[in-house]
């Protein structure tokens, strides 16, 4: 899953951290910055996240925009 969050000036590590904190069993990485956004892609042996965690992620960024691709 990538997941495409507005920075409004927060680092990429500082996103990928939060990110990291909701799905602690899967392996997140940045994978494009675009300046005003950044591409977070979340895997998993799994392959499947929970819509808990994305409710909860959207709990963390609330003054971010999140597009999952």
């Amino acid at each position: 899953m990538i997941l495409n969050i507005v920075k409004k000036g927060t680092e990429n590590t500082r996103i990928a951290e939060a990110v990291r904190e909701v799905f602690p069993d899967s392996e997140v990485k940045v994978k494009e910055d675009y300046g005003m956004s950044v591409d977070i892609e979340i895997s998993s042996q799994e392959g499947l996240h929970s819509l808990e965690g994305l409710k909860e992620l959207e709990g963390c960024f609330k003054d971010y925009d999140i597009r999952i691709w």
